[in-house]
């Protein structure tokens, strides 16, 4: 019996191969790393692989997964001047506000989720919101502009008052409809094990203030 140890996409992979006569005869592989870890846990370890570069320990509301730019703080400046001067706010701007769900899940219903969360608890009256919204399990990630359902949470006629985990409302399925059309055409679903490169780079060129 040999074993072959491959790394891929910030993970390893074992390949065990069993050989009889130099004939190959049977290939199994592990899990890949967010798997069979609690929903902590894979928080922190996207943080890790994915936003090093990013703060991710501010908690908003009941938001799972908040990114702001790393802010060096300058000990000899007064923390009231950054509101004197305006800049408090561009400071700690949220740059992605992100539902977790561990294991295996549906990456558009939980992008769902999270729009009738911030729309129920109107965090966006409270603080700024973010560039995109997300969501993100132990295989994909998925991403939608903010500005695509802004509109909504001005609308008079939407019930906030439905449990954000029931998919079966009408809110529900109307939010549904809007992820899923603006995922599909601007292609913003990703796997980790096949798209770690577009994932970065739509990370470094979308993650910013402004």
């Amino acid at each position: 019996m040999i074993f072959h140890l491959l790394h891929k996409s910030g993970s390893f992979v074992v390949v065990i191969t069993k050989l009889t006569n130099c004939i190959l005869l049977e290939h199994y592989t592990v899990n890949m790393p967010y798997h069979n870890i609690r929903e902590e846990e894979l928080k922190n370890q996207i943080a890790r692989d994915y936003f090093s570069d990013f703060d991710t320990t501010k908690i908003v509301g009941n938001i799972d997964f908040c990114i702001t730019h790393k802010i060096e703080k300058n000990p000899t400046r007064p923390a009231d001047t950054l509101h004197r001067e305006g800049l408090f706010e561009t400071e700690t701007q949220s740059l992605l506000w992100a539902e977790a769900k561990k294991g295996k899940s549906d990456i558009l219903r939980s992008i769902v989720q999270l729009i009738l969360t911030i729309g129920k608890a109107r965090t966006f009256d409270k603080v700024l919101p973010p560039a995109f919204l997300g969501a993100f399990d132990a295989d994909n990630i998925a991403f939608v502009p903010y500005h695509i359902v802004s509109g909504i949470f001005t609308q008079n006629d939407f019930n906030w008052n439905v449990t954000p985990s029931n998919h079966e409302t009408k809110e529900f399925q109307l939010l549904l409809g809007i992820v899923k059309s603006t995922i599909g055409s601007e292609s913003l679903l990703f796997t980790y094990d096949t798209d770690e490169s577009e994932i970065r780079e739509f990370i470094k060129t979308n993650l910013v203030i402004g």
